[in-house]
């Protein structure tokens, strides 16, 4: 049996691409939409994306952001980077932020507003810890905070299902690296991805 396995493995992989050949044009999702709540106690300012990420990242890309003030000087800024087609449009926050000065410690999985976040601390240089949480939404309404479960389901989609998902990554950066108070802003946000 065991020497079955590979042979097994190919006349899959083969069938898998004899029926992707056959298959019709590929099918783009309609990208999710982004509701931006108003939030008792906070002062809202919607930002513009930087020049860096206009070009960094493909056209397609859409990028909203919001930053949530309280009276007492205490920010939330809330970016939703919508995925375009192609799959450079969103990457986790790991891959960029050491390359900007950051050092990215104690990284934790934190179930908060209904989804599943994950929560970075962040230093840089001389300034006080901030806290990062990210999650990763689809059309489907699917959410995790695993880039590998999202990046493997995309494969399926992409590869066997021949569909494009929008996918959208909400990130949370705030101003204090304290998790109480992240879930509870998390919470009081909701899911703002629709």
């Amino acid at each position: 049996m065991r020497k079955a396995v590979p042979f097994i493995a190919l006349a899959i992989l083969l069938a898998a691409m004899a029926w992707q050949t056959a298959t019709p044009e590929v099918t783009v999702t309609e990208p999710p939409r982004i509701s931006w709540p108003e939030l008792e106690g906070f002062a809202v300012e919607t930002l513009e994306a930087s020049e860096a990420e206009l070009t960094v990242l493909p056209g397609d890309t859409k990028i909203e952001k919001r930053k949530y003030t309280r009276a007492g000087g205490e920010w939330f800024l809330v970016t939703a980077v919508v995925g375009g087609t192609s799959k450079s449009s969103i990457h986790r926050p790991e891959l960029c932020l050491p390359a900007q000065g950051y050092a990215m410690v104690s990284p934790r999985n934190v179930s908060a507003g209904g989804a599943d976040w994950r929560f970075i601390t962040l230093e840089f240089r001389d300034y006080r810890p901030q806290l990062l949480a990210y999650t990763f939404v689809n059309q489907d309404g699917f959410k995790t905070a695993s880039h590998t479960k999202r990046i493997f389901r995309d494969i399926i989609d992409r590869s066997v299902l021949n569909r494009i998902d929008r996918w959208v990554m909400v990130t949370v950066n705030a101003s204090v690296a304290d998790d109480f108070c992240a879930k509870e802003f998390l919470g009081r946000l909701g899911g703002i991805v629709e």
